[in-house]
């Protein structure tokens, strides 16, 4: 394979057709290492061997073919990575500065206030059991963190859920006209 780089040199566009046919699978089996998107693989292996073509008096080896592929596909590929992760950057960047997303988040947190005055109008034992269930703890967990029954603890929620909608009543039906 050494002797087709002279003749590639000479601008022999056969020889050099089947050095990429030869390099392209391997050169885009080596950029799926860094992006797994298909087309961007085939693209960035294409260019760059487009790109030797264009510079192929410059080389006298296939050890400097082949270092000059790599690296530029790895190069390229780095590149692409990090224009996306500006395009996305970029994008949440708009999202946040928008004033929906500053009303969502205001009304998110409104609503969060809301909830926690309505949590912590509730009798205290029926408060702590909502509270332990809004940390992910079970009845029967619940019930051994307030030695009381796992039927107490049913009964506290059951309880505590219906004071929370009623309370809770007016801000549902806000939410739901507002929408």
């Amino acid at each position: 394979m050494q002797h087709v780089i002279p003749e590639i040199k000479q601008g022999n566009v056969d020889t050099f057709r089947s050095l990429f046919e030869e390099l392209y699978p391997v050169l885009c089996v080596f950029t799926s290492r860094y992006t797994r998107n298909r087309e961007q693989c085939e693209d960035i292996a294409q260019e760059v061997l487009l790109l030797y073509w264009e510079r192929r008096d410059r080389f006298d080896h296939l050890f400097q073919v082949k270092s000059f592929l790599f690296t530029s596909a790895r190069n390229r590929a780095l590149n692409l990575i990090k224009r996306e992760k500006v395009n996305r950057d970029f994008l949440r960047a708009r999202r946040v500065e928008s004033d929906e997303f500053y009303e969502e988040n205001l009304v998110e947190q409104e609503t969060y206030l809301l909830v926690r005055q309505a949590i912590r109008d509730l009798p205290p034992r029926s408060r702590t059991v909502i509270e332990l269930s809004m940390e992910g703890l079970t009845t029967p967990e619940i019930a051994l963190a307030m030695s009381i029954s796992g039927g107490t603890v049913h009964s506290l929620k059951k309880t505590a859920y219906r004071k929370l909608r009623e309370q809770l009543r007016d801000l549902y039906l806000v939410f739901l006209f507002s929408i």
